[in-house]
């Protein structure tokens, strides 16, 4: 899912909690989008990728700029 389409979800009251958790590969952090939607849960780039922020703040500052006012974060 890409920012746009979150920001949208978020407005319309379909997403719940965000889930912040280390990525896979051990470096950088992943955000889980889950809801009452079909798209892929996974906040993704512009391509389409995976988005792999370097550090736990960025991710939690663009929840925060989406308008959630909290977010679990999970190993």
């Amino acid at each position: 899912m890409s920012l746009k389409e979150a920001e949208l979800l978020f407005q319309a009251g379909a997403l719940e909690v965000p889930v912040i958790k280390q990525h896979d590969a051990g470096e950088g952090w992943t955000v889980t989008l889950a809801g009452r939607h079909k798209l892929n849960p996974v906040l993704e780039t512009a391509r389409g990728q995976v988005r792999i922020f370097k550090r736990l703040d960025a991710a939690v500052g663009v929840l925060f700029e989406t308008g959630f006012s909290e977010a679990r974060i999970a190993r």
